[in-house]
């Protein structure tokens, strides 16, 4: 125990003479501290055996530095590996002090776990648009915001669901914002807190918008700027979809057919709506139908339709013609597939084929 950090030794010495059978692990996080404060590296976190464990937990401060004895679960270590919560916990860590040799290989397990994860394209893509999803759920309420104070927190924590999808695209992760090719790019052995060396790949513009967030003042000109982050990290996370969601599918035609025939009523109320002039209910049907249509085109891998850019309040004839030939368009599709309609002339030759 000598070689140890006396704080290492000291919460060791306590789990063998108080707490044996209560903690599993005692978890270090090299790269954690920041100044040589040994901050995580002299302990980080225990995972409890048995809810006594909990007993264990304290926070104090020593010399200006807080320090903070947690207990963390084996579920939400569980989580930190399918990228859950912070991954830094998995990913950085050094076992100091484990139970039983079981107990060591549960957690190594999970941190292999963690790196495949990391290492799956798939996981990784779908990991950066659940960060892009968390980015634009707060970008809600920050575009109305108008105190400076308020905005810059808000920004900050979208940069950081940003950074952090720009990461996992990268195979890694961050927990703190990005803002510079410094960041990013020097592998210095500073702390990991702060820094993401194998974000090697970034957005267009991404440190230009990402430094002016750091002297920015100006709330409209903070709304730019976050908008022009949200909207680069966007097109460099889909353009990267991975093949494995992209890649060829069997697509069944009859589901499509299907989708014609719930939707063939749609198109006969905009062709009844057009021909009334009545606008309000031509624009709701239409704004319906275009969102069904993206739908399909990507389902069925067609070119988008676009339906709504013929809608004009005052001449809705453009839009009487474009949706009609949107329809034609998805008849010719599924006959060239040789998908037979389900459709009658008249209830009286439903009812005789029914019957």
């Amino acid at each position: 125990m000598s070689t140890l950090h006396p704080l290492t030794h000291w919460v060791i010495q306590k789990i063998e003479a108080e707490y044996k059978d209560d903690i599993a692990l005692l978890i270090g996080i090299k790269g954690h501290s920041t100044d040589d404060d040994m901050h995580g590296e002299c302990f980080d976190y225990f995972i409890p055996a048995t809810e006594r464990g909990y007993e264990l937990s304290q926070t104090f401060i020593i010399d200006g530095v807080g320090h903070d004895l947690y207990g963390r679960s084996w579920e939400r270590v569980e989580l930190s590996a399918e990228l859950k919560e912070m991954a830094i916990v998995l990913s950085g860590a050094t076992i100091l002090y484990a139970r039983s040799p079981e107990d060591a290989a549960r957690f190594e397990d999970m941190q292999k776990r963690l790196q495949d994860n990391l290492a799956n394209d798939a996981f990784v893509y779908e990991k950066a648009l659940e960060q892009l999803d968390k980015a634009l759920e707060v970008y809600q309420s920050f575009i109305f915001e108008e105190k400076s104070y308020r905005a810059r927190s808000e920004a900050q924590v979208i940069h950081l669901y940003l950074s952090s999808a720009v990461a996992l695209m990268n195979h890694t992760y961050t927990d703190s914002p990005i803002f510079t090719e410094r960041q990013a790019y020097d592998n210095t052995p500073e702390s990991n807190i702060y820094h993401c060396p194998e974000m090697t790949q970034v957005p267009d513009g991404f440190f230009t918008y990402a430094s002016r967030l750091l002297i920015t003042q100006d709330v409209n000109e903070l709304r730019q700027i976050v908008y022009q982050l949200i909207s680069t990290t966007r097109a460099f996370v889909l353009e990267r979809k991975p093949e494995t969601i992209t890649g060829p599918k069997e697509l069944d035609y009859q589901e499509l057919a299907d989708w014609y025939q719930e939707l063939s009523l749609t198109w006969r109320r905009i062709r009844y709506f057009c021909q009334n002039k009545m606008v309000e209910k031509a624009y709701t049907d239409s704004c319906y139908l275009q969102n069904e249509l993206l739908y399909i085109a990507e389902e069925f891998d067609l070119e988008e339709m676009n339906l709504l850019d013929s809608f004009n309040a005052d001449d809705l004839e453009l839009l009487a013609l474009r949706s009609d030939a949107l329809e034609q368009k998805i008849r010719h599709i599924l006959k060239g597939k040789g998908i037979v309609l389900n459709e009658y002339a008249s209830l009286e030759d439903f009812l005789n084929t029914s019957t």
